[in-house]
């Protein structure tokens, strides 16, 4: 702590012991003749018998830091003082020194009531760097004010060495000082209060038990896990901190416990669990939530479509069956990533033709992204897949390939007996041809038959049947090197065959013509 008169501070804290008074219990004359001018006022005004003024002077006060370290002790036996101060309806009068000082104070704080003595504490608070011997023995006073209040002075200074202090606290008499002790120690954020905490979840008091699990959300010790599951079965308070608590921690252990609160009697807990699992973002979450869509409870569905779009960033609402089959086919996309072996091309191509049809899905929409136009024979022949997510997989992939081939097969599921399935051919279409005829078959059979050629001359290619005359020039020229090899060694196989064949004519000749000699 810094600088303080050590007996005063004593005699502060023996002041407490007894019976507490409306202004310190220190007599003004012990105020230092050396305190500078600016403390000393705010000092005096600890003195007055108006409660506000009271309030104001301990609210300076804490605002000074050092130089008002010779308030500490004045601040101390002023601890007692719970005149009520309240935030009035109508607004402060700017002309009235009190109202004013009542909003100044009133206004810095979140809840709008407080009193001298808590003012005072919050000054201790601000003041202190750590606990004043006089602020721990005041937790002895029979007054239940100033236990309250020195327990919101030791939260606020945080000092670990009032953690032991402050859990004894937890099982004080009056449950003001308990809630209070909770909140104290969930400011230590020491881990060494987490299993008194863990047992003051038993306190008959909601306002405790509701303080003590914040508490054990700003200590973050893991062992208080199945303790803030279990408060979510507690009163409306309760569970809503307990949740308000688990949001923040998104504690994996809590997913399995979660996932069997999905089927708990009380609909909030299973509105919670919902809201929990989809904050955590675990995988194993995904079955049971679309489970919960089919619960009897509005909210529990609503909360059940939020998480799962929270954590798949896909909307199908709260229909359970597109949830399942999205579901299906996001499990099969890892089973096939998994066993994906070789050319990824051919690897899909084959799995066009398994059993599952959330893995030819899968295959389709892979293809697609590809970018791969060597798929686009396969992807037309799921065109007429037995399953309609398939067949709308592959026009998608097609689509997105942007081979006018895939044109006629696109016009053909334009009449799929699924809606899916239709629209995904029409934005192939569209996309492939720049067209757009809706799902009128016929339009677009017209524009496909006169624009054919169009459509592959932009994509720099012919319509089937029809070569390039280029093309076959350049082949001309490829072939024509290999020709003239190709006859030359036929005139010299000739020509060899001629020779073998007149050599034995030629033979007989010179024998007779050399036969007389």
């Amino acid at each position: 702590m810094r600088a303080a008169s050590g007996w005063l501070c004593v005699l502060a804290a023996a002041a407490l012991l007894g019976r507490g008074e409306a202004s310190p219990t220190i007599p003004q004359e012990r105020i230092p003749p050396e305190t500078p001018p600016d403390v000393r006022r705010p000092l005096e005004q600890l003195y007055s018998r108006d409660p506000v003024t009271r309030g104001y002077g301990a609210f300076a006060l804490g605002r000074m830091g050092d130089r008002a370290d010779v308030a500490v002790p004045f601040l101390l036996a002023m601890l007692d003082d719970d005149a009520r101060l309240e935030w009035e309806t109508r607004d402060a009068d700017p002309t009235n020194a009190k109202e004013e000082a009542r909003k100044r104070i009133l206004g810095f704080y979140k809840d709008k009531e407080t009193s001298p003595g808590r003012e005072a504490a919050r000054a201790l608070a601000r003041l202190c760097s750590k606990a004043p011997e006089g602020l721990l023995a005041a937790l002895k006073s029979p007054s239940a004010t100033v236990r309250r209040h020195v327990a919101e002075a030791l939260g606020g200074i945080r000092d670990k060495e009032a953690t032991v202090p402050l859990t004894e606290l937890l099982r004080d008499e009056a449950k003001d000082v308990r809630a209070r002790a909770a909140h104290a120690l969930g400011r230590l954020r020491d881990t060494a209060a987490t299993e008194a905490l863990m047992a003051a979840l038993k306190d008959p008091e909601r306002s405790v038990r509701k303080e003590v699990v914040l508490a054990l959300g700003e200590i973050k010790d893991p062992r208080a896990l199945e303790s803030l599951l279990d408060a979510l079965l507690d009163t409306v308070e309760v569970r809503a901190a307990a949740e308000e608590v688990l949001l923040e921690t998104r504690d994996l252990r809590a997913v399995e416990p979660l996932i069997v609160s999905l089927k708990h009697r009380k609909e909030e807990v299973r509105r919670i669990s919902a809201r929990l699992l989809g904050a955590i973002g675990d995988r194993r979450a995904f079955r049971p939530l679309i489970q919960a869509l089919k619960d009897t409870a509005t909210d529990v569905r609503f909360e059940a479509s939020t998480a799962l779009r929270r954590m798949s960033g896909e909307d199908f609402g709260m229909d359970p069956d597109k949830w399942q089959r999205w579901h299906d086919l996001d499990q099969a996309a890892g089973e096939v990533e998994e066993r994906l072996t070789g050319d990824a091309l051919h690897s899909y191509i084959g799995v066009l033709q398994s059993s599952g049809w959330a893995a030819r899905a899968y295959a389709a929409k892979a293809l697609g992204n590809l970018g791969d136009r060597r798929a686009v024979t396969a992807l037309r022949g799921a065109l007429w897949d037995k399953d309609p997510s398939v067949r709308a997989q592959a026009a998608l992939a097609l689509g997105a390939l942007g081979d006018p081939q895939a044109v006629e097969a696109l016009i053909a599921a334009i009449t799929d007996a699924d809606p899916e399935v239709q629209e995904a051919a029409e934005d192939a279409l569209r996309r492939i041809t720049g067209a757009n005829f809706a799902r009128d078959t016929r339009r677009w059979q017209e524009w496909w038959d006169e624009n054919r050629e169009m459509v592959f001359a932009r994509d720099g290619g012919r319509p089937p049947g029809q070569r390039d005359p280029e093309d076959v020039a350049r082949r001309a020229v490829e072939d024509a090197p290999a020709t003239a090899p190709s006859r030359s060694r036929s005139f010299v196989l000739f020509l060899v065959l001629v020779l073998a064949a007149a050599f034995p004519l030629v033979a007989l000749v010179v024998l007779r013509v050399l036969r007389p000699h």
